[in-house]
């Protein structure tokens, strides 16, 4: 947000979530996973990591977290662990 003010009134969360494929698994069961055909059903929970993203969001990007009132979460594996966030007015 650099010097941006945190963001007010009712806002929107889109947050996806890439976890890495384990090394263990087989190629065959590693291209399943990139193709979205195996989906990421391990820990960590998917409600969990939303917490967390929203939570380090708080005084930040918004004011107080209570101004969710949509989030969208979707967790996938992909070639590089990654957490992307979007925020908007709702």
């Amino acid at each position: 947000m650099g010097s941006s003010e945190p963001l007010e009134g009712a806002l929107e969360a889109f947050i996806y979530v890439t976890f890495p494929v384990p090394a263990s698994y087989s190629k065959k069961r590693t291209e399943a996973c990139l193709i979205d055909s195996e989906k990421h059903t391990k820990k960590p929970d998917l409600d969990n990591v939303v917490k967390s993203v929203i939570d380090g969001m708080d005084k930040i990007v918004f004011d107080n977290d209570s101004q969710i009132t949509s989030i969208h979460a979707t967790k996938v594996y992909g070639e590089v662990a990654k957490v992307e966030v979007i925020v908007r007015q709702a």
